[in-house]
């Protein structure tokens, strides 16, 4: 038999942008359950970003890195404005550099 192709339904969809949404809430509510670090929620939160290919807005794609999945905090990160209208934020764990313009 073949594979059913085509989009998603409507519903999950919609199922996907909650989880993501929670997950987020999770992450940012900084009280975490010793079974789920905020790096396992930020990846499960891109692994259903992929699954179900739904974008995050950008707002939500600028509070963790990239590369190495950890959330931006005073403590890790460096966010810095360019003179030439460029913001760069630096990951100081893994080194990463995320620049975008203004």
């Amino acid at each position: 038999m073949s594979r059913k192709r085509g989009r998603r339904s409507k519903f999950q969809e919609k199922l996907a942008r909650d989880r993501i949404h929670k997950l987020l809430q999770i992450v940012d509510s900084k009280s975490f359950n010793v079974q789920i670090s905020p790096k396992k929620c930020i990846s499960f939160v891109k692994l259903i970003g992929k699954r179900y290919n739904q974008r995050l807005p950008r707002l939500q794609k600028l509070k963790f890195c990239r590369n190495c999945d950890t959330r931006y905090d005073s403590s890790n990160s460096r966010f810095r404005l360019s003179k030439k209208g460029w913001r760069i934020i630096s990951c100081l764990e893994c080194g990463d550099i995320y620049r975008f313009k203004i």
